[in-house]
């Protein structure tokens, strides 16, 4: 599946609405505004297309990626490719900043439970992070599920109870059983159809909850993330309250919740996310909540500034080049042609569902294979998060080769 077309940069100040190759998930509009064009070139193999349109549905306050894959190649990635459900992936409270995150999160969720020792289901659970967090906090019934099958046998592996299986699928695996509260943690804005999280209502008790945290694109900001870090292959729904709130009214459940919460992140950054809590009966009014899409019209623009502002860092005048990082970073660099394409050698990825791999016909290599195959080439640190942990890496892999080093940003 190929790109549209390379991103330029910039962002119109006037959209129009237009037909749209997907459909507003929440409302299934076919009429958006055209926001601006992404390329996102993908390493080989990747079910996922080489960029896509960011779309806006003003009637739902949504901001959505026009991917033109089906569901059926976002669950191949999920299953196969993603970083996430690893056991040592995000979710699985294997660092200090995703513990933590992970600690707040299940803070947040015992002020939910309607009793408690109320029965928990975590959907797109990873390794089971959360789920030991909880346990931790004296909760014992609780479950996840999971489409990564590396992800699920490590989770079992600890004594969790997991079942292996797609997000969409959850309502239907789960037929007949009833929980008090179901989180999506970071789930809902990697897919493609959003028809499966109405249909969590079925899995409810009459005074169960349903917890979803999103990405918050009124946090969305330059400054210490690079232009466009909010926009990747993945993250393809960009969601308000309101745009929540639209969704998950068919099925009888109401918005009791909007807050806004900031999550840690390695290397001491932080992460802007918004959590809402559902539920059935009559709710409160939420007080007025910030429009994802002006917060998102406001961030590109401010992106389009930030690139042309932002030069690669001073290079060797001759000689190769290798690139730490073969993820996002990395292919938005590419998108924007802001990489030295005609001296990369390779790229170097500790991830080892992308190691054998190319991207952009390059090879991507694990760190230690491509330091040993390139020892005099200059590194350049393609990682938006915790980049100081690259020099750290380097100094164990190739003593004194930190001079070769250079932070597309500087280390946090």
């Amino acid at each position: 599946m190929s790109a549209p077309a390379q991103a330029s940069g910039q962002s119109s100040t006037t959209h129009e609405a237009r037909a749209c190759a997907r459909p507003c998930p929440v409302c299934a509009s076919t009429q958006a505004q055209a926001l601006q064009s992404l390329s996102l070139p993908q390493p080989s193999g990747s079910p996922l297309p080489n960029g896509y349109r960011l779309m806006a549905c003003v009637a739902c306050d949504l901001v959505f990626a026009e991917t033109p894959a089906p569901q059926s190649a976002y669950d191949l990635y999920y299953q196969r490719c993603a970083k996430y459900g690893g056991p040592t992936g995000t979710g699985a409270g294997l660092h200090s900043a995703d513990q933590a995150r992970l600690d707040q999160m299940a803070d947040r969720l015992l002020a939910w439970l309607p009793q408690p020792q109320g029965r928990v289901l975590d959907l797109g659970c990873g390794a089971g992070g959360l789920l030991s967090a909880l346990q931790a906090r004296g909760l014992q019934q609780v479950e996840g599920l999971d489409p990564d099958p590396s992800a699920v046998q490590a989770a079992r592996a600890r004594g969790l109870r997991l079942r292996e299986g797609l997000i969409h699928e959850a309502a239907a695996r789960c037929a007949g059983e009833h929980y008090d509260l179901i989180v999506l943690s970071h789930v809902a804005e990697h897919l493609r159809d959003l028809h499966s999280l109405p249909a969590l209502a079925s899995l409810l008790t009459p005074e169960g909850r349903l917890y979803i945290e999103v990405p918050h694109p009124a946090g969305y900001a330059c400054g210490e993330r690079p232009p466009y870090y909010y926009f990747d292959s993945e993250h393809i729904n960009h969601f308000s309250a309101q745009a929540l709130a639209r969704l998950l009214a068919p099925a009888g459940l109401q918005l009791l919740s909007a807050e806004a919460v900031t999550l840690p992140l390695p290397g001491g950054g932080q992460y802007p996310a918004l959590a809402v809590v559902a539920g059935r009966g009559n709710a409160s009014a939420l007080p007025p909540q910030p429009s994802t899409v002006q917060a998102v019209q406001r961030y590109l623009v401010d992106c389009a500034q930030g690139a042309r502002r932002e030069p690669l860092p001073p290079l060797p005048p001759q000689g190769p080049v290798l690139a730490w990082g073969a993820g996002s970073w990395a292919q938005r660099l590419l998108g924007q042609g802001q990489l030295p394409r005609d001296r990369l050698v390779a790229f170097l990825d500790k991830d080892p569902n992308k190691q054998g791999l190319q991207l952009d016909g390059l090879p991507i290599l694990a760190p230690a294979v491509g330091l040993q195959q390139h020892p005099q080439a200059a590194i350049l640190v393609c990682v938006a998060i915790d980049p100081q942990q690259i020099a750290d890496d380097l100094d164990a892999l190739a003593p004194g080769a930190r001079q070769r080093l250079h932070f597309l940003s500087d280390p946090l």
